[in-house]
C-alpha cells in the first residue's frame, strides 16, 4: 500500500527535466543559456517612458513629451522581441528522420 502511494507522489513531483525539488537539470530548455532576455527590461522602459510623457505634459513641455513617447513605443517594441525571443529560445529542436 505505501509503494503505490510513494509512486503516485513521485509521479506528480517529479517531470522530464526536473529533479525532486522541482527545479530544472542543467540543459533543459528552462536553464538561462536558452532563454533569451527578460521581458521585464522592455516593460521598465515603457513604464519610464510613460512618467516621461507626463512629466511633459504637466509641464508643457512638448519636446520632454515626445521624448517619453519615444521611449514608451521603444520600451513597448523591446518587450514584444524580448517575449519572442525567449519563446523561440524555449522551444523544442527539430528533430530530423533518420532512415535505417
Amino acid at each position: 500500500m505505501e509503494d503505490q502511494a510513494d509512486q503516485t507522489v513521485g509521479n506528480q513531483a517529479t517531470s522530464p527535466g526536473s529533479d525532486r525539488t522541482g527545479s530544472p537539470e542543467p540543459g533543459t530548455a528552462t536553464t538561462r543559456a536558452t532563454q533569451g532576455p527578460d521581458p521585464v527590461i522592455g516593460a521598465g522602459v515603457t513604464l519610464l517612458g510613460i512618467f516621461l510623457m507626463g512629466i511633459g505634459g504637466a509641464g508643457d513641455m512638448h519636446y520632454f513629451f515626445n521624448v517619453g513617447t519615444l521611449v514608451a513605443v521603444t520600451g513597448a517594441i523591446l518587450f514584444v522581441l524580448f517575449v519572442t525571443w525567449t519563446a523561440l529560445r524555449q522551444r523544442p529542436p527539430e528533430r530530423t528522420k533518420s532512415e535505417p
